[in-house]
Order: C-alpha cells, then sequence, then structure tokens
C-alpha cells in the first residue's frame, strides 16, 4: 500500500494488518480524496456501531471528515468515542494537533512534515476557511500574520497564496483582501457567520 497516504505517519501495525482493514482505510482515502465527506462519514460511523473497537483508520478519517465538512461540535464527541489505546497512536495525536487549532480557532498548528493525506486536506480546508474569514473581517493585514493564522511554511506559501486570489500586495509586507465571489453575491452576513467572524477575531 502506499506509505505516503495515512500509514506514513504511524498507524499502528498491530491494529491495522488485516486485509479488510486495509481496504476499508484505501476506500476511507479515496472518499477524502474525491470529496465524498457525507458518505465517508456514514460509513465510518456505520463501522463504529457495528464493529467494537473500530479500526484506528475509522476514527482517523472521520474526523478528518468532521473537520473538513465544518462539524465541529462533532469532533470532541468523537473523540470520547475514541478507545483510550487509540488516542496514543502517532497518526491520531498529530491529526488532533491541527483539529484543536481549528475547533479553538487559533491559528492554525501545522504537525510536522511531511503531511499524511488526510492532514494535508484537513489543513486545505482549514486554511480556505481561515482565507474567507480574513477576507470578511479585514481591510489589510501582515504578510507575517497571514502566514501565522494559515499554517504556511514560508513567505512564499503566502506570496503564492495572494497572487491565486487576487488579492493586493503592497510593498511586499501589506495584503488587502477581496471579498470572494461567493461571499459578493451572498451580501450579507448571517447570525452564525458574524459569531464566527467575532470568535475568530478575538483570538487573533
Amino acid at each position: 500500500m502506499d506509505v505516503d497516504s495515512t500509514t506514513a505517519v504511524g498507524s499502528n501495525p498491530k491494529l491495522n494488518n488485516s486485509p479488510d482493514t486495509e481496504a476499508q482505510e484505501i476506500l476511507y482515502l479515496t472518499y477524502l480524496k474525491k470529496g465524498l465527506i457525507t458518505q465517508l462519514i456514514e460509513e465510518a460511523t456505520e463501522e463504529e456501531l457495528t464493529t467494537f473497537p473500530a479500526s484506528i483508520d475509522c476514527y482517523l478519517h472521520l474526523l478528518a471528515a468532521y473537520i473538513i465538512k465544518d462539524e465541529l461540535d462533532q469532533a470532541p464527541l468523537h473523540s470520547m468515542r475514541e478507545p483510550p489505546n487509540y488516542q496514543n497512536d502517532p497518526a491520531i495525536s498529530r491529526l488532533w494537533t491541527l483539529a484543536r487549532s481549528v475547533i479553538l480557532r487559533e491559528p492554525l498548528a501545522v504537525p510536522s512534515r511531511p503531511l499524511s493525506t488526510p492532514e494535508t486536506l484537513v489543513l486545505e480546508s482549514a486554511q480556505d476557511r481561515t482565507l474567507s474569514k480574513i477576507s470578511a473581517t479585514y481591510q489589510s493585514i501582515s504578510v507575517e500574520q497571514l502566514r501565522v493564522m494559515c499554517g504556511y511554511i514560508s513567505r512564499d506559501d503566502v506570496i503564492s497564496c495572494v497572487t491565486s486570489r487576487g488579492w493586493t500586495l503592497e510593498e511586499g509586507e501589506v495584503v488587502r483582501p477581496v471579498r470572494g465571489v461567493k461571499e459578493r453575491k451572498e451580501g450579507g452576513v448571517s447570525l452564525s457567520d458574524l459569531t464566527s467572524y467575532v470568535s475568530f477575531l478575538e483570538t487573533m
């Protein structure tokens, strides 16, 4: 199996070595890559309900799916259901490092590289939401602030992000965000979004 997917960062082989488990892991990973998040949640939840204990990969991909789908209230409940010995698994521990910062609306805490596929997809979705909040709440922001808040490695990553979104970079240091097409079409901000933005600003 491709070691650059989830097994690269430490799933316990003693708990994930059956052919059925490996096949299920590949299926969950495929769902993540194709954006079939609802289907992943349904099947992983079914495994959790019918198999005890469910595989580590079930809990790993289910956590990733909750964060990607922005169902942040489900993640703490998910943690409470994890078998205690699973919580020390390196892959789950690494993903929780990132997930916890998303849930608490803190600057994104990115695990050390290289990232697994679930970590990469969770990070990309979290960065996209963070950038949307920044475009809705900031008239200007420094390159370094943007780098820290989004968990980018370098200034080059920030510059690439700014360029791809059509934002303005002034004097190489100040970024002026532009609201996205979707945000402009929707016009106003909902109460839930406003609450999220206020919480977001308070943590910065």
